[in-house]
């Protein structure tokens, strides 16, 4: 039998062969199943779970999730914030960058949560869904701190009326594009600092 994606010839996977080619923890893929958001099922009369490698292949490339070798890693712990209304969305990439290692993750779900975040610790990377609030506002609060000079500030969104120049302009280092994947936000994070570029 041919060798599927993942190199492997089985039809179903363990939740810890899914957790290697994910690179994440055997407990993220079993929330993930129970949360609906990865199609799975258990074995009849135990406590096991399975996942079809088709639904496996849709979820990874739904969701961006880069497999086994594919996933770069932070040098050092990198602290992540992670702003927007969308929390499942914001949680299935606070499970895949904790469980990679080297990432500290947070989430908060609007401008004022993520100001008082930003008051308890400074983030190395700040991703602002600019639908959370002003992210003009935002920005030009935090970049006033002499504490933040070396953060890196990204803008996401589904629009941008002028391909979004002006954030670039106003000290947002590129802007990512929603729906985006776990993929295009770590190499935005890894990748050497952006100027007026988009991501995804």
């Amino acid at each position: 039998m041919a060798q599927n994606a993942f190199g492997t010839d089985k039809e179903a996977l363990t939740t810890g062969e899914v957790a290697r080619i994910c690179n994440v923890a055997a407990r993220t893929v079993s929330k993930w199943i129970d949360g609906g958001r990865l199609e799975g099922y258990r074995i009849p009369g135990s406590r096991d779970r399975r996942v079809h490698v088709s639904a496996l292949e849709h979820f990874v490339t739904t969701h961006g999730i880069p497999t086994s070798s594919e996933a770069p890693q932070a040098t050092a712990t990198t602290r992540v914030l992670l702003v927007d209304l969308d929390r499942t969305a914001t949680e299935t990439v606070r499970e895949v960058l904790t469980d990679l290692g080297g990432y500290t993750v947070e989430t908060a779900s609007d401008a004022l949560s993520a100001a008082v975040a930003c008051g308890a610790s400074v983030p190395d990377v700040v991703v602002f869904d600019c639908s959370a609030g002003d992210p003009v506002a935002f920005i030009s609060a935090l970049r006033s701190r002499p504490n933040f000079a070396s953060t890196r500030f990204f803008a996401s969104g589904a629009e941008f009326t002028d391909d979004g120049i002006s954030l670039t302009r106003r000290g947002f280092e590129a802007v990512i594009r929603k729906p985006y994947s776990v993929r295009v936000l770590l190499e935005a994070v890894t990748s050497p600092r952006l100027s007026n570029r988009r991501a995804g």
